[in-house]
């Protein structure tokens, strides 16, 4: 913008400067003191060059004005949102961990398959849920441990800590929780694409828990902002769709509204 208003100012100081000068060279009438019509008109033609091109620089700087407007905006829409996501983390009851975890239903093998599944394919649930292990004592201080990394602020030693969780205790009942704030914390650090990964463990591997509504609308916001429309509105519609009486469903429909 900065170069553009030179521009501008460079054509005005030329316009200016050379005047005087095209005027002395211009031949004078015999026995009067004005301009030749051919020089008029030269001299006319040069002055009408020259506003359009002031005009097309104006256009330009106020386009590229415009542009700039929209960069701060969704820079600063990123920055709030990534605010929020903080402060939800930062207001999560310390008893989280007991309360969102899914009780323990029929035995199923979890497939191999499952690992491999791509991002862009939209997740559902096996028929039945797994059957989980309740925590030890040792597993629930390893979760307590990693949780409180993610109230203090610590994301970068909260997603190794939850990492070696899940990793260590696969089919403990506070495992999907670890998947879900796994995703949490990836988010907060940048790392969309994995966070999805994270999020569709949840729902695949931990069909029926607690953290399963919240983990699709996640799936679905992320989705989203990655540039995946598609698949963003396919997983808004099956928390609706699956939980329409949750507060997930109301923030899903919200979402889903302002989706284009």
């Amino acid at each position: 913008m900065f170069k553009k208003d030179v521009k501008i100012h460079s054509f005005a100081m030329v316009l200016c400067l050379t005047a005087p000068f095209a005027m002395a060279e211009i031949p004078q009438v015999s026995g009067g003191g004005g301009l030749s019509a051919n020089a008029a008109a030269d001299l006319l033609f040069q002055l009408e060059t020259l506003q359009q091109e002031v005009q097309s620089l104006r256009g330009q700087v106020e386009e590229q004005g415009h542009e700039l407007r929209l960069m701060k905006e969704s820079q600063r829409d990123r920055y709030i949102d990534l605010d929020k996501r903080i402060s939800i983390l930062m207001s999560a009851p310390a008893n989280e961990p007991n309360n969102s975890v899914a009780p323990i239903a029929q035995t199923e093998q979890i497939p191999d398959e499952i690992e491999n599944t791509p991002i862009n394919t939209l997740v559902t649930s096996p028929l039945a849920p797994v059957s989980l292990q309740p925590p030890t004592e040792e597993s629930q201080q390893a979760y307590n441990n990693a949780y409180n990394l993610i109230r203090e602020r610590q994301f970068d030693q909260a997603e190794t800590a939850f990492t070696n969780f899940v990793n260590t205790y696969p089919n403990n009942s506070l495992t999907g929780n670890g998947y879900y704030w796994l995703g949490e914390v990836k988010l907060v650090q940048g790392k969309s694409r994995e966070a999805l990964d994270a999020f569709s463990t949840v729902i695949q591997r931990f069909p029926g828990h607690g953290k399963e509504q919240d983990s699709l609308y996640k799936l679905g916001t992320v989705s989203d902002q990655i540039g995946d429309t598609a698949n963003a509105k396919l997983y808004l519609q099956d928390v609706i769709r699956r939980f329409p009486d949750t507060k997930a469903a109301q923030l899903a429909a919200g979402y889903l509204s302002k989706i284009k």
